[in-house]
């Protein structure tokens, strides 16, 4: 019998046995002054009912006197009924009743019987938080020795066994009562745990004199003097208790009394009570076996009785499911766990003996796990065995381990299919999704960030620190992301709490508050708290904010009060190529009549960079400013400039078409025609073609020449009006050469601007895809994601092909394996180009095993684990290819891919290969191979370190595990004060825990010498 279920009896046995039922005593001789005489009559009624367990007939009425009169004592007693009765919501009225009445003598009786539903729930966890809230002064007397033993007994299914056993110990320093014997047997059960087996046994020497633990005391006797060595005792006593032990203690027992005959040399008896030949001449059937099995596993002969066991033919039936099940143990205490998964895996599914089945399923799936990394069988054991506590105890164990490894989105996947998260897995949980928010966040997944942002806030205390930063940052996903609503709802809760208070993020509040009001259109507001950002003193972003704040006043049209911002900016912020605050410096400038105030603004900008972004917009602003001022030359010499050093030809065309005016402003009409032919003719599709035709006919017009004009026209093809179709490819195409001229923020706006205008126009599909090229450009991927897609889906030709290949990798970079696995694949069916057929087929490889979707990796590695495949490919492919079967528990179909990479440790890949056959060798138990090829790495002079210091990780833990603790220490001492790296790793994880730990046993060890020396 297991554990759990041996102490659920034994406890049953105490409860039903005793008859126990906590009784009040009669009630206080006032019962409130708002019942009446009548009502007291029927008050003393119903306790007496309530006395004599009548509890339903008793909760009636003090309802309605509760009810009728309102008295506190009335209403607890009729709680203290519902409590009784394990109603359903008493809890609700309980915490209700507590509240309400503070003062009442009665919760502690209620709080009393309430963890005692809890016990009899088997909730030990929470009777016990109860209880502890308890003091035996709040208790009646008769109470004490009951209230004593539950709370001891809670600790001991909770594991806390030095404390329950003090509390037992208490119970026992009492007068006799029925806690007595119970009390004996749990302490004498706990310290047969803790293997003082003499003690234990002068425990079960005092319970066995209760007739309810005499039959297990007895037994339990019996064990302890087995473990102690008294052979002989075990015989005397041992056959006598065959015929009345239970079932399923009768082999166990058998056991012990087999062995204690074979220490004695009374080899005859121990045959009979194992049934074995000792003839050794006839050969031995899988029964014999697995008898010998049994034997050699009962005097813990690990290696023989695996031995024994492995040699049965077959263990699919009833008999070797036990010999598979008891093999994995054996398996355990040799140290390789790699036969032990296997052997749990057998025992795991036959039938016979579901107990077994399932305690073999759940070992082999955690091996699994421990050793692989592979959930799949912990997810076959909760799809055969489900249960949500045993379900929310193996995704909790999940997701610890993943936690341990770094492998945040795991821990969360794990945390999010517990049903009720305890306070500790909570705390994990929050810190899981903060770091996988903070994971994506770094590659620009801003979207799939918000839901993990959102658990962190929703489970952590809003006063706290690490809440706010969630919340602080889940405003900043919402902004990426333009939920700007939800984003402002957040900052504005965290502004008016004054949260984030010393932090660094904290004057960023009003800050982000600024750009959510900006990005909305909202620029009064906008100003406000862009200007609030400014007033905190912070600079990290100052410059940025009196930028925005300037352009809120623009906006506004408020010129005066925009220019003293932007004046702000270059008083404090010099720098000749940063062209945007001068720009709109001198447009508000402009605005306000001060032409010469313009130039001056604007005459820095000769001096920057062409390459500038809005370089073009303010040379072209400092020529006309120059115009306005009727400086012509120093015009003619700025327009003159853009048409060697801009490449965009919009600009290029208003240039030209300013030169224009220029010459016709000094009546030389053939150098304005030329300017305005050029526009006309080199970009016909520009912008600024209309005004230089207007242009061209002004002056034919003036000239009396209108023919030369209609030739003119009619050379170029533009005697007729423009079309619709023509229009719109006009826009397009200025569009597309903003793009195309890497002004991304302007060709947002046009290119948005086109799709608006023309949501199914002929360029639609061009547009999506420069869309995406912009956004992903300016580094919003996710959106960039979005326009993919829709080319993905609608588009074709190369834009298709090339929008399916930047959805692919835009999704892997962001982490959307599942995303970017789709992509691949559509591209790999629609790849006209090879290079792009070829990209969908590694990049299908990645996605699926960065998506842990390892036999889809395992798949589409194999074209490349060929020969002719380039050696850097090959080698990634032989990796994944390893890793998925690894990761699928595959381990003997990996171990050849890992032996091929080993040979060369110089590589990343070829390292860890060489680790992972070094930690292969520790799963099996072979030590002795772990040493021999960690040294044989060490040799190899392996440039990359990391890997060779896990392996001495391992090897510290192996001679740990051989017993040498000496040296295991000074294994990883070494590691811990010779490896450095750049940045931190997991190498030095627990690296103090393990030294700590060997310190002691070292001291332990070298005590007990010393003693026996004495």
């Amino acid at each position: 019998m297991t554990r759990q279920g041996f102490l659920a009896a034994a406890v049953s046995v105490i409860l039903l046995a005793a008859g126990l039922v906590s009784e009040t005593p009669s009630a206080a001789a006032s019962y409130g002054a708002a019942v009446s005489a009548v009502d007291r009559k029927d008050f003393r009624y119903a306790h007496d009912l309530y006395r004599r367990g009548m509890y339903e007939r008793a909760e009636a009425i003090f309802a309605r006197l509760y009810s009728e009169s309102g008295d506190f004592e009335a209403g607890g007693y009729m709680v203290l009924c519902a409590v009784c009765l394990d109603r359903d919501g008493y809890r609700t009225m309980m915490e209700d009743y507590i509240a309400r009445y503070p003062y009442s003598g009665l919760i502690p009786q209620i709080r009393f019987r309430h963890a005692l539903n809890l016990f009899d729930d088997q909730d030990y966890m929470g009777a016990s938080e109860v209880l502890e809230i308890l003091s035996r002064r709040q208790l009646y007397r008769h109470q004490v020795p009951e209230f004593l033993f539950r709370k001891a007994y809670c600790d001991l299914e909770n594991g806390n066994f030095d404390r329950a056993l003090m509390r037992f110990d208490e119970v026992l320093s009492r007068p006799y009562s029925d806690y007595t014997a119970p009390s004996q047997y749990f302490s004498g059960y706990i310290l047969y745990q803790q293997e003082k087996f003499a003690d234990a046994a002068a425990r079960f020497s005092e319970s066995a004199k209760d007739a309810r633990f005499a039959e297990i005391s007895n037994y339990y006797i019996l064990e302890c003097r087995f473990m102690d060595k008294d052979y002989q005792y075990v015989t005397a006593n041992g056959p006598e208790m065959m015929d009345s032990v239970p079932s399923e203690r009768r082999l166990q027992l058998a056991r012990l009394i087999s062995e204690s005959f074979l220490v004695l040399g009374d080899a005859a008896s121990a045959k009979e009570y194992y049934d074995m030949e000792t003839d050794s001449s006839r050969e031995k059937t899988r029964t014999d076996y697995f008898y010998a099995g049994s034997v050699l596993y009962a005097v813990k002969d690990w290696a023989g009785a695996a031995d024994n066991f492995s040699k049965m033919t077959s263990r699919t039936d009833s008999l070797g499911q036990i010999a598979s099940y008891q093999m994995a143990f054996c398996y355990i205490q040799l140290k390789n766990k790699v036969a032990a998964m296997e052997a749990f895996r057998e025992a795991s599914l036959p039938e016979y003996d579901p107990v077994i089945a399932e305690d073999a399923y759940y070992n082999y799936a955690k091996l699994a796990f421990d050793l692989n990394n592979d959930i799949s069988a912990f997810d076959g054991y909760l799809t055969k065995y489900s249960d949500l506590k045993r379900g929310d105890r193996v995704y909790s164990y999940i997701a610890v381990g993943a936690l341990r490894n770094r492998d945040y989105a795991s821990a969360v996947e794990a945390y999010d299919k517990v049903e009720e998260l305890d306070p500790v897995m909570k705390t994990n949980y929050m810190k899981a999704n903060y770091l996988r928010a903070n994971e994506l966040v770094s590659d620009g997944s801003w979207r799939a960030a918000v839901p993990c942002l959102r658990a962190a806030a929703y489970y952590s205390d809003r006063r706290e620190m690490f809440n706010q930063l969630s919340r602080f940052w889940l405003a900043e996903a919402y902004y990426r992301d333009g939920q700007y609503d939800k984003s402002m709802t957040v900052l504005k809760e965290l502004y008016n709490t004054s949260a984030l208070y010393g932090m660094d993020e904290s004057p960023l509040i009003p800050y982000s508050m600024g750009y959510c009001y900006f990005q909305q259109g909202m620029y009064p507001e906008a100003a406000k708290w862009f200007g609030e950002y400014v007033g905190t003193g912070s600079e990290a972003f100052r410059k940025e904010a009196l930028l925005r704040r300037g352009d809120c006043f623009f906006l506004q049209r408020d010129y005066r009060t925009a220019l003293e911002v932007y004046r702000q900016v270059l008083d404090g912020y010099f720098d000749k190529d940063d062209i945007y605050p001068y720009y709109y410096a001198a447009m508000s400038c402009g605005l306000t009549g001060d032409i010469k105030g313009k130039v001056k603004l604007l005459s820095p900008v000769q001096q920057a960079d062409p390459a500038s972004p809005y370089y073009p917009e303010a040379m072209l602003e400092l020529g006309r400013a120059y115009a306005a001022d009727g400086n012509d030359q120093n015009a003619e010499k700025c327009f003159g400039n853009m048409l060697t050093t801009v490449k965009d030809s919009m600009y290029m065309s208003k240039a030209l078409v300013e030169l224009g005016t220029l010459a016709r402003n000094r009546d030389d009409m053939d150098a304005a025609l030329a300017y305005y032919r050029q526009v006309v003719e080199q970009m016909p599709l520009s912008e600024s073609t209309s005004d230089a035709l207007a242009a061209i006919e002004t002056i034919y017009q003036s000239r009396n020449d209108p023919e030369s004009y209609l030739a003119y026209i009619d050379s170029m093809g533009m005697s007729s009006l423009k079309t619709e179709q023509e229009k719109e490819d006009m826009i397009y195409n200025a569009a597309e050469q903003i793009f195309l001229s890497g002004n991304y923020e302007k060709a947002l706006a046009s290119l948005q601007s086109y799709l608006s205008r023309y949501p199914s126009g002929a360029k639609v599909n061009e547009a999506e895809f420069y869309l995406g090229e912009t956004l992903m450009s300016l580094g919003r991927k996710e959106q960039a994601c979005d326009r993919y897609s829709v080319v993905m889906e609608h588009g074709s030709g190369s834009f298709r092909e090339i929008a399916a290949l930047r959805y692919s990798v835009l999704s892997y970079g962001l982490q959307r394996y599942a995303d970017a696995f789709k992509g691949y694949s559509f591209l790999k069916d629609i790849a006209l180009m090879p290079e792009n057929a070829d990209a969908a087929q590694i990049g299908m490889m990645r996605s699926a095993y960065a998506g842990k979707m390892y036999m889809e990796a395992v798949a589409n590695a194999g074209p490349f684990v060929r020969e002719g495949v380039g050696q850097d490919l090959r080698a990634e492919a032989e990796y994944i290819t390893a890793k998925s079967y690894m990761a699928m528990s595959r381990r003997d179909e990996a171990l050849p891919f890992l032996e091929k990479l080993s040979s060369a440790v110089s590589t990343e890949y070829g390292a860890e290969a060489a680790y992972l056959l070094i930690q292969d060798s520790y799963d099996r138990g072979d030590f002795a191979k772990v040493e021999e090829k960690v040294y044989a790495f060490s040799e190899s002079d392996s440039p990359v370190q990391y890997w060779l210091a896990k392996s001495f990780v391992v090897l510290g833990d192996a001679f740990a595990e051989s017993g040498d603790y000496e040296q295991a220490k000074a294994t990883f001492e070494s590691v811990r004060d010779g490896y450095n790296p750049d940045k931190p790793d997991d190498v030095k994880d627990n690296l103090d825990l393990r030294i700590s730990k060997l310190e002691k046993l070292i001291e332990s060890q070298s005590a007990g010498a010393q003693e026996s020396q004495l």
